[in-house]
């Protein structure tokens, strides 16, 4: 069986990277991953063998198709390895995520374009979908100039995604229900990252800016999220599937903010109120890992009913109902504010101890978590639209709605 080694090489035999070795090969990497993690913070990136490590066990391969060799992993077994990087460190976690969406953006493009795109199973995808930049149309193609923001993964991103609005004579072309976007998909040597990824959260995650100026792109070579997908497998049927399994990354956070809270907890004494006694003691203390733990299983099990339940819809061949869309974007943001809320929690708990790093991972987990929150999807923007959704209202074309 084929499994990762800590050598930095990503010379295997890639051809049994199955689910199951995937997922054991990220289990046997995490424990050096959570020793590395106050080098991936203090990088800002996370380092080359480590890339090549994580290339190796096969992450960000996870969502390419069978036909080309891929494993085509399932929303459920993909949360599986986001969620065991997620307890190990927040920035690799988030990056793995961000960079395996390949599979998804390649089943959006012709089959023969997108193994020009996407040459090896491997390749990172870095970018964001808003459009940020223009695509003049010309003959062919577009010309695509723009500045993009988190760009999660940029510094070691094989190809680089970028959302543009599309223009005539420099302006918007319009339709009735808006201006034209396209995303554009393209080598990551053609755009200049920025060094402007200076957070305390997520730090490690290398979420900087990049930029393109005039820079031709075939039609061919770009894609919408509300258009169907290219390829026929489950996988792809929904344009929204890339967000389904995010939760892991969250969860697996809050989980080792409970875990480490409890390890505390267990040895901690208790100075207020008088008299000074073993933490593990103290009536609030037995209440709030109770709480945390009750928290952690209802994201998580209501993760689990919307993945499945996506999951049976494409495997039978229907398209997800609108109600399946609004309750994963709901479970989505949910089980990021559980784990920002729990997180907050275990910090206050254990009081002065979290906030040395060296006692425990609980201030940059929090840190982590908050970043992590501020997601354009995961705020009270999006989920007014949500609600206003459940109310009757249209959706707006994002694809994901």
């Amino acid at each position: 069986m084929a499994t990762v080694t800590n050598s930095g090489s990503s010379k295997q035999d890639t051809s049994i990277l199955d689910s199951e070795v995937i997922i054991a090969n990220t289990r046997r990497l995490a424990p050096e991953i959570e020793r590395r993690a106050d080098e991936i913070a203090s990088l800002r990136r996370l380092p080359a063998d480590l890339v090549a490590q994580l290339k190796a066990a096969g992450v960000f391969r996870m969502s390419m198709p069978r036909a080309w060799g891929g494993p085509e992993m399932t929303p459920r077994e993909q949360y599986d390895v986001y969620e065991i990087l997620g307890a190990a460190d927040a920035s690799v976690a988030w990056c793995v995520k961000i960079g395996s969406d390949s599979g998804y953006y390649a089943a959006l493009l012709d089959d023969s374009v997108a193994r020009t795109v996407y040459k090896e199973l491997d390749d990172v995808t870095a970018g964001q979908v808003p459009p940020n930049g223009k695509a003049e149309r010309v003959a062919d193609g577009y010309r695509v100039s723009g500045r993009w923001t988190f760009g999660s993964g940029s510094t070691h991103a094989d190809v680089m995604i970028g959302g543009c609005l599309i223009t005539e004579n420099g302006q918007p072309i319009m339709t009735g229900t808006g201006p034209i976007t396209r995303v554009i998909a393209a080598p990551a040597s053609s755009f200049e990252v920025l060094d402007t990824w200076h957070s305390t959260g997520l730090a490690g995650s290398g979420s900087n800016d990049y930029r393109t100026t005039d820079l031709f792109i075939p039609a061919a070579h770009t894609f919408s999220l509300q258009e169907r997908s290219q390829r026929t497998e489950p996988l792809y049927r929904y344009p929204g599937m890339f967000l389904a399994s995010w939760h892991g990354v969250a969860l697996g956070l809050a989980r080792r903010a409970i875990d480490a809270t409890t390890s505390i907890v267990q040895n901690k004494l208790s100075v207020f109120p008088p008299p000074p006694i073993p933490l593990r003691q103290r009536p609030h203390a037995r209440v709030a890992l109770a709480k945390a733990e009750m928290e952690w299983r209802a994201a998580r099990a209501f993760t689990y009913d919307v993945i499945d339940q996506l999951w049976d819809a494409v495997q039978r061949g229907n398209d997800v109902s609108t109600d399946g869309r609004l309750a994963m974007m709901q479970s989505l943001s949910f089980a990021f504010r559980t784990a920002r809320h729990v997180t907050q929690e275990m910090y206050d708990l254990v009081g002065t101890t979290a906030v040395f790093s060296t006692k425990t991972p609980l201030d940059r987990l929090l840190r982590d978590a908050i970043t992590m929150s501020q997601h354009l999807l995961l705020g009270d923007s999006f989920l007014e639209i949500v609600g206003g959704a459940m109310l009757g209202d249209p959706a707006p074309q994002l694809g994901i709605l």
